[in-house]
């Protein structure tokens, strides 16, 4: 597992109002991070800035000893160490479960398909490898999300409601999931509102007038 070492220090961001206004926050392969806060807190604004998806205003971010610069494409650097898990799913319809779980792969060299056999039966997929995402249940479309984010074999992982659209059972299986990657060496960052998805963390913070506290 590739070494993980993410620094936040004095992260501020405004839209019409400020949103982050002093965000200070490590990450590492030791870390199991929960935040909870309000909608509109600012939670995924500050998840979008740890995926390299989103610039920031001031303060300065460091990932695995590479500044990160407002206005940089880091397109690669965000491929190949970080995978996305959302509560929409974010699959493409039109494909297969196979499919998705494999895109990841035609935008990097890293021949990584013969990690394949092993999410599949990690996910318990093997039957649905087949099928279009649009046949499957919520619990079965999340599965397959997370066989994508692990595709490329991410440092860290960043979940943003990754159990918003289930039930309790498939819920326990996610969290199941990813507290079994965090103890191969991935740092987990969650964003949700659920107390027991909290729970399963090792840290909480909440974010709270633009801090982490």
């Amino acid at each position: 597992m590739r070494e993980l070492n993410v620094q936040l220090s004095h992260i501020r961001k405004a839209y019409t109002r400020e949103v982050l206004k002093d965000v200070n926050l490590t990450l590492t392969n030791d870390s199991y991070t929960a935040i909870v806060g309000k909608s509109g807190s600012g939670k995924s604004t500050l998840l979008n800035i740890l995926g390299l998806v989103e610039g920031y205003d001031s303060g300065e971010y460091i990932f695995n000893g590479k500044k990160i610069r407002n206005g940089t494409d880091y397109a690669k650097l965000r491929l190949g160490n970080i995978g996305f898990i959302f509560q929409s799913y974010n699959l493409i319809p039109t494909m297969t479960c196979r499919e998705n779980i494999l895109l990841p792969t035609l935008y990097n060299r890293k021949n990584k398909v013969k990690d394949l056999d092993e999410l599949v039966d990690l996910m318990d997929l093997g039957p649905l490898l087949a099928q279009k995402v649009t046949t499957l249940s919520g619990g079965e479309k999340q599965r397959v999300a997370v066989a994508r984010a692990l595709i490329l074999d991410p440092c860290l992982i960043l979940a943003d409601e990754p159990t918003g659209n289930l039930d309790t059972l498939n819920r326990d299986i996610i969290l199941n999931l990813l507290r079994h990657e965090h103890e191969k060496g991935r740092g987990v960052l969650v964003i949700t509102h659920d107390p027991e998805v909290a729970a399963a963390a090792d840290v909480v913070l909440r974010m709270q007038d633009g801090v982490l506290v």
